[in-house]
């Protein structure tokens, strides 16, 4: 999915992008896709996550995940872009990353 999806769409769309949008803007962005599903279904099921889902949280969980991925994409070539690479920036990125991976897992 990488390599003929994500990364292709990834390139087209930063050039969309101004120069002036910070790479950490995307990626806080990006996180926030991850949050707020993961909200829902907490508002949802409570604290136990003991109960059924509806059917349209599957399809919200999906979009969001797939804008997820694709800003978390388009946060690294936004940074190189703009040479606004950084060490902090990427420790931001990745620590988000880690973050997402276990929510989404708790999604699941």
């Amino acid at each position: 999915m990488y390599k003929y999806f994500y990364n292709p769409l990834a390139n087209k769309l930063v050039t969309f992008l101004p120069e002036t949008v910070a790479p950490n803007t995307l990626t806080v962005l990006g996180f926030l896709f991850t949050i707020v599903p993961f909200i829902v279904m907490f508002s949802i099921s409570g604290a136990s996550f003991y109960s059924e889902i509806p059917s349209w949280f599957c399809y919200v969980h999906a979009v969001t995940y797939f804008l997820y991925r694709l800003l978390d994409e388009m946060d690294g070539k936004q940074a190189r872009r703009t040479g606004n690479s950084s060490p902090l920036g990427l420790l931001f990125d990745h620590g988000c990353d880690c973050f997402a991976v276990g929510l989404q897992n708790i999604m699941l």
